[in-house]
């Protein structure tokens, strides 16, 4: 169901309002069709807010046909050119290269390219967000750019939120709790709609063959892998507010920018979930807490 500035709309009223593509009209009518409530400012934000979804969805396909690899940690490749490679497998900017030549790259010589499912995610919504944003104001947030897992630039701004059924451009996780491998715990995807999504590794596949896909990765046939029902997505109104510079609170500029990044974390974990990320996040910012008591 959609409410837009405190008003719900029927459908042929939303499709008279709303000017959105083929696809947007696909992903708005799924918005509509939720039995949850997505409410918006405005007809504005909710056509943004769809647009911003058909570049994450675009960002998935077109990294589906790069010719990235999958690796593990210990694996991982880049372009010597725009990145280094740390001692834990992350992807670091190199200095003085621009972000989004270094993003565009990944998609334009992605043999140079293998990094594991979890990192995927993160690069596509850097490239959604470069194609949303421009690349003069996405080069202004989005700098010194460190590719690794779950860990983002704290303007990417990723959300969890919990529903029956994912929207087209989120991101869902199917979990593998049978695995052989740790690589294999489960797969990220965007769903892309029509029962159809993007894993790194494994291409684009329905729910059913993707969940067939990891059962025969697993130790034995008594446990079945699901998608579970936490689905990551950005926040959409931080994203308007980086392109539109209309929120004093939310727009920095490079000068008086302090905060790049939420938290830089190593686990050496491939294919974890968003979620169980910041579980370990989170219990690893406990275990660092130091409380000093007076003499």
């Amino acid at each position: 169901m959609i409410n837009v500035a405190g008003r719900t709309f029927q459908w042929n009223e939303l499709i008279e309002q709303v000017q959105v593509s083929s696809t947007g009209r696909n992903i708005l009518q799924q918005l509509d069709n939720s039995p949850g409530v997505y409410r918006y400012r405005s007809f504005a934000e909710l056509e943004n807010t769809i647009l911003i979804r058909e570049q994450i969805m675009n960002a998935a396909k077109k990294l589906n046909n790069s010719s990235v690899s999958f690796a593990v940690f210990s694996e991982t490749r880049a372009n010597d050119r725009y990145w280094t490679i740390t001692e834990q497998g992350g992807i670091r900017l190199r200095p003085g290269v621009k972000s989004s030549i270094a993003i565009r790259d990944i998609y334009q010589n992605g043999t140079a390219y293998a990094f594991e499912c979890a990192t995927a995610m993160i690069i596509l919504y850097y490239y959604a967000a470069l194609e949303y944003l421009g690349a003069e104001t996405f080069d202004n947030y989005f700098k010194d750019l460190y590719l690794y897992s779950w860990v983002t630039d704290s303007d990417l701004a990723l959300d969890i939120a919990t529903a029956r059924e994912p929207i087209p451009g989120d991101v869902v996780y199917f979990d593998n709790p049978d695995h052989r491998r740790p690589e294999w715990q489960g797969e990220n995807a965007v769903f892309l709609g029509d029962d159809r999504y993007y894993g790194h590794g494994m291409g684009i596949l329905s729910a059913e063959a993707m969940i067939e896909q990891l059962n025969l990765l697993g130790e034995s046939s008594e446990v079945d892998a699901t998608m579970l029902d936490k689905f990551v997505r950005p926040n959409f109104r931080h994203w308007m507010d980086l392109k539109y510079r209309n929120s004093s609170r939310s727009f920095r500029t490079t000068e008086n920018r302090v905060i790049l990044y939420q938290s830089i974390y190593h686990h050496n974990l491939c294919s974890i979930s968003y979620p169980y990320y910041r579980t370990l996040l989170n219990t690893h910012h406990a275990n660092q807490l130091k409380i000093t008591m007076g003499q």
